[in-house]
């Protein structure tokens, strides 16, 4: 695991009363029908063990561990932002490279970040806990450069941002983004520059919190920054938290490439979830290529620290450029011709020559269709097999699927592209073709294309566009081309395939909800094609 939480029930805590305690409160827990699990920060339950004089692999609870199925599992530690780094590096191809990590904190190991701990091993380390670090990718190994602790944490001032203006930190940081393209007073970049800023080496970032003296650095960032924004709008409070972590992160950026000489570029941590910056990173004139690593929060450590550990330190990391992140379930015809056969709802099963332009009539006559196929989506975005597509050039339908689904009336919808007409559409393509796959950067589109797409378009004339290659996703390819022949267009709009605060549809059942609550108006799942309607008549319809 990446070195940062762990599952508490795994661990006794040091002292009779502290385990009580402990019991007591998972009891608590599981009687008010809350989840029993929580979490030990690694960092404080070490000081912790050390303060009593005890020894960390002596307070593992192996008999709970083997019972719950891990009973050839060893635990193995990882650096965290080595993790972050690992994993953009090692996918995105790069022979060489500038790593970066950013988020908001996360345990580090002050030697042997390479390593993967045991028990043992992380009990004599001595933790950081650090929010950034930039290296160098090289010959299948990474030098780190420079770091930044909690005091200057870049993730830590936007999500106190996020909850100054009433959103929930780490899961609306998205909002702040959308909103950010709407504000124009920048009376607000002085006092939250108080709150992050580059170090006048531009090595690290800063606080003026931490020169305080301040024992709680990031309740003073907080306050700081409510008494600031008071009187602001939400959309300025964005505008200037945007401008701010932007200005920060890109101009160390800058600093690292003038540095080290290299022009390819490798992100990941939750910061690089915020995609307007990446799109100024990808844009820098020292920058020939970026790479953001799709689960590129704490959700994506798992893949890095397997890596880690079921290698070793004198190994090179290998390089390989990722080409999909569908790593989750599947379902075949047989399991959804069952689902859909106690749904009460109409279907019919419609040959693969059928399919795609069926699809594309759908969307190009202005309707709502979820698409559910092979293997769900690993990370934050939608990418063509749990998704609802709709047509880019009715403006509106941005207000009808906020309806539908719940969602923010400013956050901008994003578009599915055939990846051959993209170079045609978005400024700098080249430079992050690959992480377009992903939808992990913002493109700004050429001044003819807005109108054509319209509601893909942000205020800001951007749009974050999924680059879809035939041959690495034929099916998805095959309805874009489609609608395609229909429209002359190559887009449509593309978004989860959930409602808001929901997790996103895996199941078929799942799918067949959302047809129910007529969140789309059709559903095409795997060869399957179900309509809705207000009083669904029972049984299948005949096949064409």
């Amino acid at each position: 695991m990446a070195l940062n939480k762990f599952p508490a029930c795994y661990f006794r805590k040091p002292g009779w009363f502290e385990e009580w305690n402990e019991r007591w409160h998972r009891v608590r827990r599981r009687i008010k029908g809350r989840p029993e699990e929580v979490t030990v920060t690694i960092t404080n339950f070490l000081a912790e063990v050390r303060a009593r004089g005890e020894v960390l692999c002596d307070l593992f609870n192996w008999v709970r561990f083997r019972e719950d199925g891990f009973a050839k599992a060893k635990i193995r530690f990882v650096d965290h932002h080595y993790a972050h780094a690992h994993s953009a590096f090692h996918f995105s191809g790069f022979d060489k490279a500038l790593v970066v990590t950013v988020d908001c904190v996360g345990a580090c190991c002050v030697q042997d970040q390479t390593e993967a701990h045991t028990l043992e091993s992380i009990f004599l380390q001595n933790l950081v806990p650090l929010s950034h670090t930039t290296s160098i990718g090289e010959n299948g190994r990474m030098r780190r450069l420079s770091v930044t602790d909690l005091s200057g944490s870049p993730g830590s001032f936007y999500g106190s941002v996020t909850e100054a203006l009433g959103f929930i930190s780490p899961r609306h940081e998205g909002k702040v983004t959308g909103l950010a393209a709407w504000g124009k007073d920048p009376s607000l970049d002085a006092p939250f520059r108080k709150t992050l800023r580059l170090s006048d080496d531009q090595t690290h970032f800063v606080s003026d919190q931490i020169w305080h003296g301040c024992l709680n650095i990031s309740e003073a960032r907080k306050a700081v920054i409510r008494k600031s924004m008071q009187g602001h709008s939400r959309e300025d409070v964005s505008g200037s938290a945007q401008r701010i972590l932007e200005e920060a992160i890109v101009g160390h950026v800058k600093w690292a490439l003038r540095e080290t000489g290299v022009r390819q570029l490798a992100v990941s941590g939750g910061v690089f979830g915020n995609v307007k910056l990446n799109q100024h990173l990808m844009e820098l004139p020292d920058v020939d290529r970026i790479f953001v690593f799709p689960a590129m929060s704490d959700a994506g450590l798992a893949v890095a620290a397997a890596q880690v550990a079921a290698s070793s330190s004198k190994l090179e990391i290998r390089s390989e450029k990722l080409t999909d992140v569908y790593f989750g379930p599947a379902y075949n015809n047989d399991e959804i011709e069952k689902a859909l056969s106690g749904s009460g709802f109409s279907f019919q099963r419609i040959p693969e020559r059928d399919r795609a332009l069926r699809a594309a009539q759908w969307i190009a006559d202005g309707k709502v269709l979820g698409l559910f196929q092979g293997r769900m989506e690993f990370g934050p975005r939608a990418l063509g097999n749990r998704t609802i597509l709709a047509s880019a050039t009715n403006v509106h339908i941005n207000d009808e699927l906020n309806r539908r689904l719940n969602r923010s009336e400013f956050m901008p919808f994003a578009p599915s592209v055939l990846a051959e007409r993209c170079g045609e559409i978005f400024e700098h393509y080249e430079k992050g073709e690959h992480a377009a796959e992903f939808m992990t950067v913002t493109f700004t589109l050429k001044e003819a294309w807005r109108s054509k797409i319209p509601a893909v378009v942000h205020v800001d004339g951007t749009a974050r566009p999924q680059a879809v290659h035939r041959h690495k996703h034929p099916r998805y390819w095959e309805i874009l081309k489609a609608y395609e022949s229909l429209t002359g267009l190559p887009a449509v709009v593309n978004t989860s395939f959930n409602v808001h605060e929901e997790p996103i549809v895996c199941r078929p059942e799942e799918a067949v909800q959302a047809l129910r609550e007529h969140r789309i108006d059709a559903l095409l799942i795997e060869d399957f094609w179900v309509v809705g309607s207000d009083i669904p008549p029972q049984g299948r319809m005949p096949e064409k």
